[in-house]
């Protein structure tokens, strides 16, 4: 199994479980597929063997993954809780009823700052699985995985809508490809069963 065939599997089973990349980034997958076509170089794309250990090994980082980012934000919120209650003993002491202005010491602010960028990072994260969701409606079928490829790295606007965003990922992909492939837009199901037709109709037929 060489390390593309691999990697389709990868992305294929992947697609199959909804793991995005929130869940498993493609710098991951192209490191995990390197590894399996290294750990099973005389196996076959339908070895059965090898593919379940592929898919067990899958599921197993993924749930590594979503555990170590809720413990890490289960970190972040108590520290960010005891930041807030230090500065409320503070408060207190001072005896004031308006809040006094307090400067936040640097080991502080720098934690919150951290816990801010985490947030924020998750946020995107989140918003930017959504607006692909919504953009591959608008593309055909066959295309999402060139779709995903070109949408990787994009910044995502938390100011925006989600469907603002996908809409315009759409037509930018339509812009860039389509003197290359044409027309995106997902074909009619009326069009997709004609065409399924005639391939059907040119497969020889075999007398039983």
């Amino acid at each position: 199994m060489t390390k593309e065939e691999c990697l389709q599997r990868v992305n294929d089973y992947c697609n199959e479980r909804s793991y995005d990349e929130s869940t498993l980034t493609t710098d991951f997958k192209d490191k995990f597929a390197d590894f399996f076509s290294k750990k099973y170089p005389d196996a076959t794309v339908d070895d059965e063997t090898a593919i379940a250990d592929l898919k067990f090994n899958l599921d197993t980082a993924k749930s590594a993954s979503s555990k170590g980012r809720a413990s890490l934000q289960q970190g972040f919120e108590s520290k960010e809780n005891d930041y807030k209650n230090q500065i409320a003993e503070l408060n207190k002491k001072l005896g004031k009823k308006e809040t006094p202005k307090f400067e936040v010491p640097k080991e502080l602010q720098d934690q919150l700052d951290e816990l801010k960028r985490y947030k924020n990072e998750e946020v995107k994260k989140t918003k930017f699985a959504s607006i692909m969701k919504l953009a591959k409606k608008g593309v055909r079928q066959d295309l999402h995985k060139s779709f995903e490829t070109f949408a990787t790295g994009t910044n995502v606007d938390l100011e925006k809508t989600d469907k603002e965003q996908a809409d315009a990922l759409v037509s930018r992909f339509q812009e860039i490809f389509k003197d290359s492939i044409g027309d995106i837009k997902p074909l009619a199901p009326q069009q997709v069963r004609k065409n399924d037709e005639a391939v059907l109709s040119g497969l020889n037929r075999i007398k039983v």
